[in-house]
C-alpha cells in the first residue's frame, strides 16, 4: 500500500464507517507482516543478503509510537493530549507483546550459535542461552538504570555459571525484582 493509496482511502472514509477503517488497518498489517516475513527468510539465509536484511529488521524503527512522538514533539506550545494519549497507549501495547514473549523465551534453554562473524575476535564472550538474553532484555525493559548499570549488570550475569543464572530467572520469577550484582557504576570514585 504506497501512501497515495492510503490518502485516497482515508479520506473517503466517515466517521461512521467503522468496517472500512478496519479492512484498512488489517491490510497495512497484512502488507507490513509481508515485508517483516520476507527480510527474515533473507536472514536465514546467511551470507550478504542476510546481514542486508538484518539490517533493515533492525532499522524498521519507523513504528506508529515514534510517529507519534514526532508528531507530539512539533506542536508548540501546548501538544494535542489525544495524541499523548495514543502514543501511551501504543508504547504500553509494544512493552507488553515483547515482554509476554521474553518471559515465555526465559524457559527455553538452548544455547545461541555464536555468528561466524564473531568466532574470529579474541576476545568471544562465553555462548549465552536463550533465557539469557531473555533476562537481560527484561532487565532492559522493566528496570530502571542507565545504560552503563545495565551494559555493566549484563556482563556480569552473562558470565555466571548456568546454575547461578537459572536461580537468578527462577527469583526474578518469583519476586520480579532484579537482583543487582555491581556497585552504582555510575558514581565516579573520588
Amino acid at each position: 500500500m504506497t501512501a497515495d493509496v492510503f490518502e485516497q482511502r482515508v479520506a473517503a472514509l466517515t466517521s461512521g464507517q467503522e468496517a472500512n477503517t478496519t479492512a484498512l488497518i488489517e491490510e497495512y498489517r497484512k502488507d507490513l507482516a509481508e515485508v517483516q516475513s520476507t527480510a527474515l527468510r533473507y536472514v536465514r539465509t546467511g551470507g550478504d543478503h542476510g546481514l542486508r536484511a538484518r539490517s533493515v529488521i533492525a532499522q524498521l524503527g519507523e513504528t506508529a509510537v515514534e510517529s507519534l512522538s514526532s508528531a507530539v514533539t512539533a506542536q508548540k506550545p501546548v501538544p494535542d493530549s489525544s495524541l499523548l494519549i495514543d502514543m501511551v497507549k501504543g508504547a504500553g501495547f509494544a512493552e507488553a507483546a515483547v515482554t509476554s514473549h521474553l518471559k515465555t523465551a526465559l524457559q527455553d534453554t538452548r544455547t545461541i550459535p555464536q555468528a561466524p562473524a564473531l568466532r574470529v575476535l579474541e576476545e568471544v564472550g562465553p555462548p549465552s542461552r536463550v533465557c539469557d538474553e531473555a533476562y537481560c532484555a527484561l532487565r532492559r525493559i522493566l528496570h530502571a538504570e542507565s545504560f552503563l548499570q545495565h551494559l555493566m549488570e549484563t556482563r556480569h550475569f552473562l558470565s555466571l555459571p548456568d546454575k547461578a543464572k537459572n536461580r537468578e530467572i527462577e527469583s526474578w520469577l518469583k519476586t520480579g525484582s532484579f537482583t543487582r550484582f555491581l556497585d552504582d557504576v555510575d558514581v565516579e570514585d573520588e
